[in-house]
């Protein structure tokens, strides 16, 4: 059975930066809304320009973005 995680993201902390493969990653300030903790944690995305317009959703208001990971298990996919 699929599974997801629901997190708010309130924050970018750093980035966009690129790794090797040519993924690029912001590293953000995540709440895990079940077990109401926060976090930094490194989002993934496939071109610098959607890194980007993410980040620039966070120059604009304070509301955190709803992002829903999937999750098996103890692993997330």
């Amino acid at each position: 059975m699929d599974q997801q995680v629901t997190y708010n993201v309130h924050r970018v902390i750093q980035g966009p930066f690129e790794c090797d493969n040519g993924d690029w990653w912001l590293t953000c300030s995540v709440e895990d809304i079940e077990a109401k903790e926060m976090f930094e944690d490194d989002i993934p995305f496939i071109s610098f320009e959607a890194a980007y317009k993410f980040q620039s959703h966070f120059l604009k208001t304070i509301d955190p973005i709803v992002i829903n990971v999937p999750y098996e298990g103890e692993e997330y996919v």
